[in-house]
């Protein structure tokens, strides 16, 4: 059974990764993003939807530190989902899987770039899908926590 959300397209917008030489081995990793949706319908009754997801991330130290990398990446994709899924949660859906999908490939994309780097290579933290929505539907809990394993 397909996933009710098919990526269609994903690439880069703009890329950009520092290796500072005069870093500080002990400056404290920042990162920031966000996820921004647009929805078109389809040409036909019935062809679905398509979204586009925008990603854009950024990363460095702290004001006043030099960490070994910095960077700001613009990663975009084009997504379908299937009509027949629920209305409502069409957006969630888009945001969580797109931003995920698309974070992916920006860790990919920055840990291929620095393998090799004189500083090491920068694998970007792993972060909850869920951080993707919207303040207030995280507030509103419509999107539960994992539930743990019960053994």
């Amino acid at each position: 059974m397909l996933s009710a959300i098919q990526v269609v397209r994903h690439g880069f917008r703009s890329f950009r990764v520092e290796s500072h030489d005069d870093c500080d081995e002990e400056a404290k990793f920042i990162s920031s993003y966000e996820v921004q949706v647009d929805r078109h319908q389809g040409e036909e009754e019935g062809d679905g939807d398509y979204w586009d997801v925008i990603l854009r991330y950024q990363f460095g130290s702290k004001e006043g530190e030099q960490g070994r990398y910095s960077g700001k990446i613009e990663a975009q994709g084009l997504f379908w989902m299937q009509p027949n899924f629920v209305e409502e949660k069409k957006e969630n859906l888009a945001r969580m899987n797109g931003g995920a999908i698309l974070l992916g490939a920006v860790r990919e994309a920055v840990l291929n770039l620095t393998i090799r780097s004189m500083n090491g290579p920068l694998e970007l933290p792993l972060v909850d899908a869920r951080s993707f929505l919207p303040e207030e539907v995280r507030a509103k809990n419509l999107i539960p926590a994992p539930k743990p394993k019960e053994e």
